[in-house]
């Protein structure tokens, strides 16, 4: 089972006073499990839940030109969803899928709309994550104008060191903008 005090703990990063309003939120918790290869959220249907990673690795991806283009990854401790189809309850465009075993928590669309509409402190914590999610989007973009893929391949290596060895090559080539061979490169150069 995992780590419900996980979840509070993250929400206090976001919101210091996400601890005043944690009863509000524990008992809209779900527990979920992901086997390698499940999908949380597949591209098409509508994203109904922001999930919470307690142990797994995730990938966000979306085909482009019939290519899987992976767009991020949720690491332990963090949040993910296909963020535009569950803010605006359309079919998404991208794909949500557990790249090793997934274990965490979810909160469903219905139930934290709810809560939204009856304490403006939960709506804070919920538009704090909505913030935290545009931020992490934002410096991704960035790092891609301001960093060579051998930078990036770096600073994923020194943010993530214990899981990066878990993912597939072809997907960390794809989060890179890069192929796989010129990531074989990289990585000869960096031993």
């Amino acid at each position: 089972m995992p780590d419900i005090l996980a979840v509070k703990q993250a929400l206090l990063q976001l919101d210091k006073h996400a601890g005043d309003n944690w009863h509000l939120f524990e008992p809209l918790l779900q527990p979920m499990e992901c086997s390698n290869g499940s999908f949380l959220t597949q591209a098409g249907r509508v994203s109904s839940a922001i999930y919470f990673i307690s142990t797994g690795i995730v990938r966000v991806f979306t085909l482009h030109q019939d290519k899987e283009v992976c767009l991020d990854f949720a690491f332990p401790g963090q949040f993910s969803t296909a963020y535009a189809s569950f803010i605006t309850q359309h079919p998404s465009i991208v794909s949500l899928q557990a790249i090793t075993p997934v274990n965490g928590f979810a909160f469903y669309y219905k139930d934290l709309q709810e809560l939204y509409s009856k304490s403006h402190e939960a709506e804070r914590t919920g538009r704090l994550l909505a913030e935290y999610q545009y931020l992490r989007k934002y410096r991704r973009e960035l790092a891609f104008l301001q960093f060579t893929a051998r930078e990036r391949y770096i600073q994923l290596l020194e943010e993530y060191p214990q899981v990066v060895q878990q993912i597939p090559v072809k997907y960390i080539a794809s989060y890179l903008g890069i192929e796989p061979e010129s990531l074989s490169r990289i990585r000869k150069g960096l031993i």
